[in-house]
């Protein structure tokens, strides 16, 4: 009876830093800043064998991104606004 081949789970697509940023349009600084956080949640990266170059899963990177774009809330100017009498 041929031994049956040991399950191996699918390679996820993984990027380094500088290309997830370049896949958000933001630079390389915030997305290290954000990677080196603990606050934030990051998991541990991989690497690829031979390379020194942290690498993190795409698919958690764009969940976690639209998730962190979503409780972005921009800030109502006040100054413009007339004092109220009364």
């Amino acid at each position: 009876m041929p031994d049956t081949p040991e399950r191996q789970e699918p390679e996820r697509e993984t990027m380094t830093i500088p290309k997830l940023a370049e896949r958000v349009g933001k630079s390389r600084t915030l997305i290290h800043r954000l990677a080196t956080n603990p606050a934030e949640g990051w998991p541990a990266p991989v690497f690829r064998p031979g390379s020194s170059r942290p690498e993190y899963d795409v698919a958690w990177f764009d969940q976690y991104w639209a998730q962190r774009q979503a409780g972005i809330r921009q800030g109502k100017r006040t100054d413009l606004e007339q004092p109220s009498e009364g």
